[in-house]
């Protein structure tokens, strides 16, 4: 067990900011290993903001608690999976050809479309976040969405190829089997049955998230040939996003 123990820190290290002041081990199989505790990880940020906003509910203006919920993502994952997204916006959108679409996601400098992508994503959450708020019966979502945005990574990762040699990504694509797509799947329903959701919207979720996932990998695959670090980021962005927009509609 307690390797299992040290592969979830290492995860907490990697996509968190949440402070793990440990040497750890980190070779392939840890990553392996650490691919099962994707949807914890998301249980750490979905407690969080339902908590948050219980806390809040009543007492600050909807659109208050909307950022709020906002600034907990951001501050809890450091902007990582955002930075993710604003990179495949850059690279997808402003450039033809692999490895010039490919150059522009490894450069840190944002481009007008990371900007553009990044900002109407703030702003989907924002309004669907006060949506939520408006209409409480909506607010277990905020508990189910981050966990599930987790396990479509672990999806991705099993069905997707690396772009490239190297890279952050290259520690989980074609790193993980069905069994930890498995275990991130089953623990995010059972979670979402604890959230309220009922068993047809929660299969709806998940076939939704699956095509959503699937769609993505294909256009990774046309545009640079298989996925990287930053394809895991987006797809967490997009199946937020994607959740986010059936609520509000």
């Amino acid at each position: 067990m307690k390797k299992y123990y040290q592969d979830f820190l290492l995860m907490v290290q990697l996509l968190t900011r949440i402070p793990v002041r440990k040497e750890l081990p980190c070779r392939d199989e840890n990553f392996r290993r650490g691919a099962y505790f994707f949807f914890v990880i998301g249980i750490i940020i979905g407690s969080l903001q339902y908590a948050f906003y219980r806390l809040l509910d009543g007492n600050i203006p909807d659109y208050s608690i909307s950022i709020l919920l906002i600034l907990i993502d951001v501050f809890i994952t450091g902007g990582f999976h955002i930075d993710g997204f604003g990179d495949s916006c850059d690279g997808f959108f402003a450039a033809k050809g692999r490895d010039k679409v490919l150059d522009i996601m490894k450069d840190s400098r944002i481009g007008t479309f990371a900007a553009i992508g990044i900002i109407i994503n703030l702003l989907i959450k924002f309004e669907a976040y006060k949506f939520i708020a408006v209409n409480g019966e909506f607010s277990g979502i905020l508990f189910f969405i981050p966990m599930i945005s987790r396990a479509a990574m672990v999806f991705l990762c099993l069905i997707g190829r690396p772009a490239k040699e190297g890279g952050l990504g290259n520690l989980f694509i074609n790193n993980v089997g069905i069994g930890q797509l498995l275990v991130n799947i089953l623990g995010t329903a059972a979670m979402g049955f604890i959230a309220g959701i009922g068993l047809e919207t929660l299969m709806f979720y998940l076939i939704a998230v699956s095509v959503v996932a699937w769609l993505f990998n294909k256009l990774c695959e046309d545009k640079i040939g298989g996925i990287t670090g930053d394809s895991l980021g987006a797809i967490n962005e997009l199946v937020t996003l994607t959740l986010l927009l059936f609520i509000t509609i």
